[in-house]
């Protein structure tokens, strides 16, 4: 036969479990029950993903360690990943007054980091909690937002210099939050958000061709959009002379310009 008890509130740390038929007489046993510190959240980063999933969440927090570590993301629960951080767990003389605290009691301070992958999920925002247990997760209400990947219609104008500094207007869908610009193997470069469907680029230099133009939001350029579109690279052309040299006052002279892609 067996009994149930809820556990009574209690610092981190292993401790005897006794039973007690009376309440007055307790019998002691070499089985013990650990309290696992309670989890918290600090910081999220990224603070967003999308509906997809797969965006990397590193998380900040205290009252986790290596091992078992979980993230629910509103319902969803998935494995975590212990990356470091700086908890000093100090052990403290258990509180011998108290049935069952036979053992060491430990108290931790600081942070520790741990990354979770998002699991796909409507969009919307919903809390993301963690856990060293697997089972009491934090309360710390943080959110993380879920929202539609971005989606690249056209853009204006679709081609310029291999210098780059040409302003690129890319319209789409889901154009959100920390957008960024991504032009072939270009590093990506911040984009300047006009709303939902207009956003507006510096265009980086690039190699001579066409490279792809996507758009990254929110996940800190960890997911771009999957558009198609593309860019194209020209070599900038350079004034080489021009024909006549001179002409009236009043205008209406035909200039010819020679241009040269190719440095002499």
């Amino acid at each position: 036969y067996g009994v149930e008890c809820a556990s009574p509130a209690r610092e981190g740390g292993p401790v005897i479990v006794s039973v007690s038929g009376n309440g007055k007489i307790w019998f002691d046993s070499d089985v013990a029950f650990e309290y696992t510190s309670s989890a918290s959240v600090f910081a999220l980063t990224p603070e967003t993903g999308t509906v997809g999933g797969g965006t990397a969440v590193h998380v900040m927090g205290t009252g986790l360690r290596a091992g078992l570590v979980k993230c629910r993301f509103g319902m969803e629960i998935v494995t975590g990943a212990y990356v470091g951080g700086d908890e000093l767990c100090v052990g403290q003389d258990p509180d011998e007054s108290a049935p069952g605290s036979m053992l060491t009691v430990y108290r931790c301070m600081g942070w520790v980091e741990v990354m979770c992958i998002a699991p796909p999920q409507a969009a919307g925002v919903v809390t993301l909690e963690v856990s060293a247990s697997g089972s009491a997760f934090s309360t710390s209400e943080v959110a993380f937002a879920f929202q539609p990947a971005a989606v690249v219609a056209s853009m204006q104008p679709t081609s310029g210099p291999t210098a780059g500094v040409g302003v690129v207007d890319i319209v789409g869908k889901h154009l959100l939050g920390d957008a960024l610009c991504g032009f072939g193997s270009s590093e990506p470069v911040s984009a300047h958000v006009v709303s939902s469907v207009l956003v507006k680029c510096e265009a980086p230099a690039h190699a001579p061709g066409v490279a792809g133009v996507e758009i990254g939001t929110g996940d800190e350029g960890q997911q771009f959009s999957s558009s198609g579109l593309g860019y194209e690279y020209v070599d900038e052309a350079r004034m080489v002379g021009i024909t006549p040299r001179q002409g009236p006052q009043s205008g209406g002279t035909i200039v010819r310009i020679a241009l040269s892609t190719v440095d002499t």
